[in-house]
């Protein structure tokens, strides 16, 4: 098995998420504006189709490149993609996300890392 190393976010690191998200809504934006050339039923779902996909793909970056510290124990792991997509998560504090520590087995808000 090999280690993951993670570390705290930087400034450089949060303004690279900060444009990774804005262009997710830039695209949104976009896309909704040419989908209104089609009629309405087939845009709505067209709509629907691309903003899922497209929040799936955000959330598998986000997963892929963050790791998460337990504040009881220390334990630094990583989560899958659906846990991502369902945990709560909050900017306080540097960044959270409320989950279970696979080492002490208790649910706290773990703080966000950066993977190396």
């Amino acid at each position: 098995m090999t280690t993951v190393l993670f570390r705290e976010p930087t400034t450089a690191d949060r303004r690279a998420a900060i444009r990774t998200l804005v262009g997710y809504v830039l695209g949104i934006s976009v896309l909704s504006a040419l989908i209104f050339l089609l009629p309405w039923t087939v845009g709505l779902a067209v709509w629907l189709a691309i903003v899922l996909a497209g929040t799936v793909l955000l959330v598998r970056w986000s997963a892929r490149n963050s790791g998460y510290r337990c504040r009881h124990c220390g334990h630094e792991f990583e989560i899958s993609t659906f846990t991502a997509l369902v945990s709560p998560h909050g900017a306080g504090n540097g960044g959270w996300t409320y989950l279970r520590c696979p080492l002490c087995d208790r649910r706290s808000r773990a703080d966000v890392l950066v993977r190396e």
